[in-house]
């Protein structure tokens, strides 16, 4: 029977519940071998949640729980997504797969039947796993779900729920369900892969006035704080952007979420407000994992599907190139190898989750994963890494302005093409890191732009060549390459 939730939420106030969990001699294992238990895998997903808000790391917002797994485990400190929009970053996440090549985003058709069956949850579950998924969807797959999904609770958005004749705040009925989950399978009869996908700290989008929502009992949580202004949030800034990025769909949104210094701080507190909400609903969830004897066996990841601006050069949203955008936390956390602080500075993708998912189960990898299995860094093995990685964004909506974006981030420098609109953008961002100074038109810097340039190119190409036959078919964007 589950707990009431005022029980539950009263447990996990603020603390620091996440108790130690004893390693053990198990090993995790290689690709190609599976172990005699074989651990669970419990995937979380935050809506907007960009990489430098956690508590850890950030001077205001308060994140417990994820604190505690952050220091129990490893933090990679440069995890990007490779399209910074939530539908196509979820399919990516599921997928190993860019959006180049899986080529789903809002308003297409499902995505293909090759990668809809490669997904990872569906790999999990041909292997002896049980799968479950909770919380937001708004994707489209192709085939029935139960052949991917055991449990499968697809949530819209809304403020509150109703669960066992309590209405709740969404965050905790999510929690709920996968806590729900979590009892289903105490006894241990198979290993499970669960993805809890939360719709916080996505604003809500109708709602002009407040945005962000979360339960009553963070309303007083940073009143009494100032936030400090956000980078590049002066009006030179903002004037020194192209006209198209100027009237955007982020500067539209900017104005209700951050167009006075009375609206910022209004906002970025909903917002933060918003994502220790999530912290708190994940600590209820690793209380059901101990409540239950199975935390010792349960490997937590944690990540966002994109990053968010909040007020940098006066625009809201993500869509772009900039690294408030492209930007996630990424926590991995594996009991039975407690790393303690660990952190790692190369960079992770959103399209390694799936490949490093099937590796910890001891499932084969597909070949068509475009992403890399994180386990050789979670190991401290000496491996080559990559150095660069390609990004997109695809959507255009008939009714407002997102230009589409490509472009490729090194370790030092920062490339994107708004290709629709003739503008390209360079940052040094090893001398630059705030992203200030564009050097695209400088005459110094254009065999960097050329290199770039064309190494983009030489991604696009690839990705497109890497389609199924059924997305091949479908010809969308086909030969809309940057312009020479």
């Amino acid at each position: 029977m589950v707990k009431p939730v005022t029980a539950v939420i009263a447990a996990v106030l603020f603390t620091g519940m996440l108790s130690a969990c004893k390693p053990t001699d198990s090993k995790v294992e290689t690709v190609n071998q599976v172990a005699p238990e074989r651990p669970n895998i419990l995937f979380i997903l935050a809506d907007d949640h960009r990489w430098d808000l956690v508590g850890k790391y950030h001077p205001i917002i308060k994140t417990p729980n994820l604190d505690t797994l952050a220091s129990k485990g490893t933090v990679f400190k440069n995890t990007f997504v490779t399209t910074p929009i939530c539908a196509s970053s979820r399919i990516s996440i599921l997928t190993g797969l860019t959006e180049r090549t899986h080529d789903y985003t809002f308003q297409q058709p499902a995505t293909g039947v090759q990668e809809s069956a490669a997904m990872y949850p569906a790999m999990l579950k041909q292997a002896g796993y049980r799968s479950a998924f909770v919380g937001k969807y708004e994707i489209k797959m192709s085939g029935d779900d139960s052949d991917r999904f055991d449990f499968f609770k697809p949530l819209l958005q809304a403020k509150t729920e109703q669960y066992e004749g309590q209405e709740l705040p969404q965050t905790y009925y999510i929690a709920e369900l996968a806590k729900d989950f979590i009892e289903q399978n105490k006894e241990g009869k198979q290993p499970w892969t669960m993805s809890v996908n939360f719709w916080n700290p996505h604003a809500h989008d109708r709602d002009q006035q407040n945005q962000y929502h979360y339960p009553a009992e963070f309303e007083s949580w940073y009143e009494d704080v100032t936030i400090p202004a956000a980078k590049l949030s002066d009006d030179a800034s903002f004037a020194n952007l192209p006209q198209f990025l100027r009237e955007s769909i982020a500067r539209d949104r900017w104005q209700y979420r951050f167009g006075n210094e009375a609206t910022y701080q209004k906002m970025t507190k909903r917002h933060y407000r918003a994502i220790s909400s999530v912290d708190r609903a994940v600590g209820m969830i690793y209380q059901a994992l101990e409540q239950t004897g199975q935390a010792d066996n349960t490997i937590i990841i944690y990540t966002g599907d994109n990053g968010y601006a909040m007020n940098e050069r006066q625009l809201a949203g993500k869509w772009f190139g900039w690294e408030e955008d492209l930007r996630v936390p990424l926590i991995i956390y594996d009991p039975r190898q407690p790393q303690d602080n660990q952190e790692i500075a190369q960079m992770a993708l959103n399209i390694d989750i799936a490949p490093t998912i099937l590796a910890l189960a001891g499932v084969d990898i597909p070949q068509t994963y475009q992403g890399k299995s994180l386990l050789p860094l979670l190991d401290n093995e000496d491996t080559e890494w990559r150095g660069e990685f390609f990004f997109e964004h695809m959507y255009q909506p008939k009714r407002a302005l997102i230009p589409p974006i490509v472009g490729v981030r090194t370790d030092k420098w920062k490339y994107i093409h708004f290709y629709k609109h003739d503008h390209q953008q360079l940052y040094d961002l090893q001398n630059d890191p705030e992203e200030a100074v564009n050097l695209a038109t400088d005459p110094a810097y254009q065999q960097v732009v050329s290199d770039l340039a064309a190494r983009t190119l030489s991604y696009i190409e690839r990705y497109e060549a890497q389609r199924s036959d059924e997305v091949k078919a479908r010809g969308r964007y086909k030969n809309e390459l940057i312009a020479q």
